[in-house]
């Protein structure tokens, strides 16, 4: 139970009295002390608080440690927060002088922690084995560890070294070295002020300082009775730049007792300071009721022991026992509150001596001996760790109030290997010194010789009669002797029970009921018979499955135990691996914890397995990692762990880890196969997959015999733990060495490469399309479909089922934006159907289509034009040409046009199909739809929007009504609807399609699919329409971070960001009121960068190329950068080629065309070049007027190009005036979009 929830319940309540507030505290003038904070009735745990460095010589620093909160709203946490979680915490705020600047005193961290030690001491003089949880700031954690060293050699303040428990340190400088930064700092202040840093302080602190390591070592040679919180700081503290103390220096790494909280929003100052009860406070807390939990938990454990040794409960060689344990408590072995202290073999062992005599019996007393008797073959098990649940569970079920009959009988179950007899033989150590009045017996039950063995052993040795040829007459003695109360209380352990199905000579009554009845006598029937269900004893037993388990001790009575935590297995690993006898100590040294942790993660938490590990590492004195590099990946060496025998003598049943892993369970796929074919069925499927989240519905066709059910299939294999119900309650996992187990199974059997086609043909056929609606179901299935691509169990038999499984994770993939992985899959299929005798063509043709769209994704257009033709041709020979397959292989082709820059080409191709649709097809056919798309987004790229627009509304109202406003397909027609308002200069609605389809694009699709950052392009030019210079370059800044790390520094997406970056740069320059050099330095860069990257990427004549090197050359123009012929020459064919392909009235033409006008007005004396030059730039003037307005930055830019141009007179004087008035208009809106931008940087940087 979790101990501060029990606190609570009691009702404990504080004290209304004498509570200062926390201004007064912060107001008090004394500046060392021991101070109560909280004053509850009933104190449990003592908390004391320990502030650190007080380096700016604050007053009150040790309350300002702990307390947030504006001036006026401080908040001291310990004191108005930690009482509504903890009200039966007493916390004590310790307060000394840590000053960095001291004038005479050469005070050091040893005398303040003898300062501590004498206030505690003397404040707890009422209650000195009350715990005590410290929680340290800073400094204050090696004031703390150094009075903790000292309390265990100064014998006044033993009870302060017997109650610490618990330990929270905040920014504590483990190592030393406090960071240079601040140290210079700090010191550097002192000395400003006229004083000299304190050397016995900072010498603790110093990197390289011989106090710290001493403190440290001292420290941790006591772990094993603690458990140790860390936080850690992330943030810089100002105006530092860097961290005061880092991760390195501020955790123990003590491995599981120690706990590690990156603290990511605090830095060194703030890692403590708490204003509200927030989320990260929360986090905090947690972390501190833990401690309570644990430190009032083990306290009331050594306090129960305590009490019965005082009541002369035991006998006199036991209370001699524990009188030693109490008087050697650092010998106990401890774990997380399972206390277990050495004892002595003599009293563990009830054995009778050489001659048949009993050390503390009389002759009197040899024929019927009286108990309490320990009949445990094993001796406790020192590297036992964790499993507290369970633990706690068993002792509820032993106390003796527990008077009930069906009480009486509990049972574990699980996996083989996973801990059971462990627990067990904890469980039994812990029984016999709790409860020492109590006889504790062990049976061995694997058998039913072991069985009759281990009963008639307990008869002898309890001298209940002398050995008789009869084993009926010798167990039914037994039996009577249980019954009778005057023997004592019992608990009998009953280990492995699986395989008692019928005994082989059951008691004389028993055999006359079988003959008479025909039947055979059940399991729980014989156990009963033989260990009596009565109140004064109880019976816990152990199983591998749950079947037999409920059949022994009923539904209700059965626990299952799962695998080991993290931290358990690694304090387990830990252990094995340092209890090495003889060995080189530096060998001990071999091992990390982050390598412990990814071998117990590679073996599953597994015990068993984990043990073998350990003994396989020892054995060969090798390194952790070492064994882990042997093991890892390779599935040879795995085999050889689990199907390893140990050699050294186990703790536990006899034959606990001298077994293989399989060994153990082996048995149960025997008797899975006996009692349910089906589920032997399932198992073998399953151990091809993935271990994780396995979804229940991908075995539905074990529906179709009808035999046997698949839920009794599952419920099977669940009874024997071969897998688990997973997060999901449609899913289970597996663990991964019983999939392995599994897999050796088969190949023992001969039926590996039967099931591993069966299941490959399963998951083919089930695996989904990949479109949007089965994202989810594609998600759950993808870690299954490549375990299953990756086993390299298949041939050419199997190429087909491959491809196809192939092909549609590659479409997922690409539907989900991870283009690379989708190629690679999509290669593979057509390597596998190539293979393939029996591949169909149809089959091929698809996985072509879908691949001919990912190369198109990834950049690589003439590979992507050349799939889709030969596609659309084998299409058309094969379907005919009005197929709809075919049909949608062209208008795929006219999507490649577009992105090659054959505007035109494409299209007149759509324009047929669309036309050809429309004679054919209903009119809301999807495929007609479709056309009308992709015609839409070539009549943007040509400048004709008002006809896309009409198209687009029309597509946007049949997709809202068909597909929903959700769906992906709707998303892209209103984000093209955007792009084609935008063109139109309809900024506001632009925006509102563009903000609204990037918002359910993130949401559906993820914030790093190219759809959605798509989306955000479009949205951030928007902005920059609309003059919001700062907004549109944080989020082009952010695009173009996205695509270089997403795509990759050579796709076109990342050369597009580049390009609208550098637009972005441009417009802010020319509508700032100082423009700076750096943006249009910075847009050049960005300009060529694509331009390099897509005269590489296509060809030169393509709109991209030439729209690219129109901008780059605008910038030099706009740098005032020298212009040559060959710069004139290369515009001149820019502009001709754009008036091919995307016609004389492009925005794009357009501008080539402003851009040589300004080229040729370099060269003005040139009267022929000046004269073209004003034609050009009028030219412009003209279109732009038309087609954008003079609200529009490139029209009035165009006006005042052609008034530089004109001579003096009235056309310039008009034309002038309008340019001022409409660039001051436009000025006023960039001034009023400024400030909305100031607001905008402003909540970026909060």
């Amino acid at each position: 139970m979790n101990i501060a929830k029990l606190v609570r319940r009691r009702g404990a309540t504080h004290g209304d009295g004498g509570i200062p507030s926390t201004r007064d505290l912060l107001e008090d003038p004394h500046s060392e002390f021991l101070r109560e904070l909280t004053f509850p009735k009933h104190p449990e745990v003592d908390l004391v608080a320990v502030h650190g460095l007080n380096w700016a010589n604050a007053p009150a620093f040790a309350v300002k440690t702990w307390t947030g909160g504006e001036k006026g709203q401080e908040r001291m946490w310990l004191k108005d927060f930690l009482p509504h979680r903890l009200p039966n915490v007493r916390v004590l705020l310790y307060s000394y002088n840590s000053n960095v600047a001291f004038h005479t005193s050469k005070i050091g961290v040893g005398d303040i922690a003898e300062d501590l030690l004498h206030k505690l001491w003397t404040k707890r003089q009422n209650a000195p084995d009350r715990p005590l949880i410290f929680v340290c700031h800073s400094l204050g954690g090696l004031v703390v560890k150094r009075a903790v060293v000292k309390a265990r050699i100064i014998p006044r303040y033993a009870s302060i070294s017997r109650s610490a428990r618990s330990f929270a340190f905040f920014a504590t400088p483990h190592q030393g070295g406090l960071g240079a930064e601040f140290g210079q700092t700090a010191a550097g202040l002192v000395r400003r002020i006229g004083m000299s840093p304190r050397t016995g302080i900072m010498e603790a602190l110093r990197k390289d300082s011989h106090v710290t390591p001493d403190i440290n070592s001292d420290f941790v040679d006591g772990q094993d009775n603690y458990r140790i919180c860390s936080f850690y700081e992330c943030q810089p503290m100002p105006p530092l730049n860097s961290l005061v103390v880092e991760k390195s220096s501020a955790v123990l790494g003590l491995g599981p007792v120690e706990t590690r909280v990156p603290c990511s929003n605090a830095n060194h100052s703030t890692i403590c300071k708490f204003a509200v009860e927030d989320e990260n406070y929360r986090f905090m807390i947690d972390e501190i009721e833990a401690l309570v939990d644990w430190s009032v938990q083990v306290n009331e454990s050594l306090f129960n022991r305590e009490q019965r040794s005082d009541s002369g409960s035991r006998s006199t060689s036991t209370s001699s026992h524990v009188n030693s344990f109490s008087s050697d408590l650092g010998q106990s072995v401890v774990d997380r509150g399972l206390f277990l202290p050495p004892v002595r073999d003599d009293d563990l062992l009830a054995f009778p001596t050489s001659d048949n005599s009993w050390s503390s019996s009389t002759s009197s007393e040899r024929r019927v001996r009286r108990g309490p008797f320990f009949l445990v073959p094993n001796s406790m098990n020192p590297s036992f760790v964790g499993q507290q649940g369970i633990l706690h569970h068993l002792k509820k079920f032993t106390k003796p109030s527990s008077d009930t009959v069906s009480l009486q009988k509990m049972a574990l179950y699980g996996l083989g290997g996973v801990g059971k007899s462990q627990i067990a033989l904890a469980h039994a150590y812990w029984h016999q010194l709790n409860y020492p009045e109590q006889s504790v017996f062990w049976v061995q039950a694997h058998n039913a010789e072991q069985l009759y063995g281990a009963l008639e052993l307990i008869s002898a040795h309890c001298r209940i009669s002398q050995l008789e040829d009869s084993r009926a007459t010798t167990l039914d003695r037994l039996r009577r002797w249980f019954q009778d109360e005057d023997n004592g209380r019992w608990l009998m352990i009953v280990d492995s029970v699986d395989n008692v199905n019928v005994l082989s000579s059951p008691p004389e009554d028993m055999r006359r009921r079988q003959s008479l009845s025909g039947s055979r006598i059940p399991l729980a029937e014989i156990l009963n018979y033989y260990i009596p269900t009565c109140t004064h004893g109880r019976t816990l037993f152990t199983a591998n499955n749950k079947i037999a388990a409920v059949t022994v001790a009923g539904q209700a009575q059965v626990v299952e135990v799962g695998t080991m935590g993290r931290q358990d297995a690694c304090a387990l690993l830990r252990k094995e691996i340092s209890s090495i006898d003889g060995a080189d100590s530096a060998l001990k040294t071999l091992w990390l914890n982050e390598d412990l942790e990814d071998l117990s993660e590679h073996l599953g938490h597994l015990p068993l397995a984990l043990v073998q590990a350990a003994a396989f590492i020892r054995k060969n004195a090798m390194s952790v990692n070492e064994y882990l590099n042997l093991i890892k990946n390779d599935d040879l060496s795995l085999k050889g762990l689990l199907s390893h025998t140990s050699q050294q003598q186990p703790h536990g049943r006899a034959d606990d880890c001298s077994q293989a892993v399989i060994s153990t369970w082996k048995i149960g796929y025997d008797q899975i196969g006996s009692q349910c074919k089906k589920a032997a069925d399932l198992l073998a499927l399953i151990s091809f997959y993935d271990e994780q989240n396995i979804p229940q519905n991908l075995f539905k066709h074990f529906q179709r015999d009808g035999k046997q059910s698949l839920s009794e299939a599952f419920d099977t294999l669940l009874a024997y733990s071969f897998i688990w119900t997973g997060s999901d309650v449609d899913t289970f996992g597996m663990h991964r060495l019983v999939r392995l187990a599994v897999r050796e199974w088969l190949v023992t059997c001969n039926t590996e490469q039967e099931k591993a086609i069966e299941a490959l043909n399963l998951l083919s056929e089930h695996f989904p399309s990949g479109e949007y609606g089965s994202w989810d179901a594609c998600a759950g299935l993808t870690p299954h479909a490549l375990k299953i691509l990756k086993s390299g169990l298949y041939g050419s038999n199997e190429a087909v089922q491959l491809g196809i499984l192939q092909s549609k994770l590659s479409w997922y993939y690409s539907q989900r934006g991870l283009f690379d992985e989708a190629e690679s899959w999509s290669r593979q299929a057509l390597e596998n159907m190539a293979f393939a005798p029996n591949a169909k063509q149809v089959d091929v043709l698809n996985i072509k289509s879908k691949r001919s769209v990912v190369l198109h994704k990834l950049g690589r257009i003439e590979e992507a034009e050349d799939t889709a033709q030969e596609v659309w041709r084998q299409r058309r020979n094969i379907l005919g040409s009005k197929h709809e397959d075919t049909v949608r292989s062209l208008t795929y082709l006219c999507l490649i046009y577009q992105e090659q820059g054959r505007y035109i080409e494409g299209e007149v191709s759509i324009r047929k199909i669309l036309k050809s649709l429309t004679r054919t097809l209903d009119p809301e056919d999807p495929q007609i739809y479709a056309a009308k798309i992709r015609l839409a987004a070539i009549l943007r790229y040509l400048g004709k929007y008002d006809e896309a627009e009409l198209s687009m509304r029309e597509v946007i109202l049949a997709y809202d009504k068909a597909y929903g406003p959700h769906h992906p397909e709707t998303l892209r027609a209103n984000f093209i609807l955007g792009l084609i308002c935008y063109g139109q200069g309809k900024y506001v609605e632009a925006e509102r399609l563009d903000l609204r389809t990037w918002d359910l694009r993130k949401d559906i699709l993820g914030p790093d699919h190219p759809d959605t950052i798509k989306s955000q392009y479009a949205y951030s030019n928007n902005l920059q329409a609309q003059f919001k210079f700062a907004a549109a370059e944080s989020l082009k800044r952010d695009i173009y971070r996205k695509a270089r790390y997403l795509v990759g520094p050579k796709h076109t997406y990342t050369f597009t960001a580049a390009a609208s970056l550098a637009s972005c740069l441009v417009a802010s320059h020319l509508h700032a009121s100082q423009p700076t050099s750096s943006q249009l330095q910075e847009a050049e860069t960005l300009y060529q960068l694509a331009l390099d990257g897509e005269e590489q990427r296509v060809r030169a004549d393509h709109p991209i190329v030439l729209a690219a090197r129109t901008d780059l050359t605008l910038v030099k123009l706009l740098r005032g950068q020298p212009i040559s012929s060959e710069l004139e020459a290369s515009e001149r064919e820019t502009l001709k080629k754009l008036r091919t392909s995307l016609g004389k009235d492009h925005s794009v033409t357009i501008n080539s065309q402003e851009c040589l006008s300004r080229i040729l007005w370099s060269n003005k004396n040139d009267k022929t070049k000046g004269k073209e030059a004003i034609k050009l730039a009028k030219k412009v003037l003209s279109l732009r007027e038309k087609k954008l307005g003079w609200s529009e930055e490139p029209t009035w830019r165009a006006g005042e190009l052609v008034v530089d141009m004109l001579p003096e007179g009235k056309e310039r004087t008009e034309l002038s005036q309008k340019v001022i008035w409409r660039k001051r208009a436009a000025a006023s809106k960039a001034t009023s979009a400024a400030i909305t931008d100031n607001q905008y940087s402003k909540s970026e940087d909060e």
